[in-house]
């Protein structure tokens, strides 16, 4: 189970896999031979958090013992590239927790929404959007 994700989380993760991650844009990350990440984007419609068709970064996750070598980093730039490619001037929207909005504010994401003990107890949601 990966660090930042709840347990409750893990049959939503196992359902996309099996039935949505073919239809979507969807990219795992290797290093020497294994898979020690992954991430996609999809077209979302409006929400409570985003009142228009935006882009969604999906399932976005390295491995803890690969933190800090840039690969979330390189994921993020590609998804953010693979985002403005196929869908072109869209608002660029993600959720994340409190153990890794920071990283992403780094990149140009802000906060837009907060709520406490989302994902589960313990993980709040951080709403954000690329500006």
């Amino acid at each position: 189970m990966p660090l930042y994700f709840a347990l409750e989380e893990l049959p939503l993760f196992n359902a996309f896999l099996e039935k949505d991650v073919f239809l979507k844009n969807y990219s795992v990350v290797l290093k020497d031979g294994l898979i020690v990440g992954c991430g996609g984007i999809d077209l979302n419609q409006p929400t409570k958090y985003t009142n228009e068709p935006h882009v969604i970064m999906t399932w976005g996750m390295i491995d803890y013992k690969y933190h800090k070598e840039g690969l979330g980093k390189a994921l993020l730039l590609f998804r953010i590239q693979q985002a403005k490619k196929i869908h072109p001037g869209l608002k660029i929207a993600l959720g994340t927790t409190q153990y890794t909005f920071l990283f992403f504010e780094k990149y140009g994401f802000k906060t837009v929404y907060f709520e406490q003990d989302h994902w589960a107890k313990g993980l709040d949601l951080y709403q954000m959007e690329l500006v």
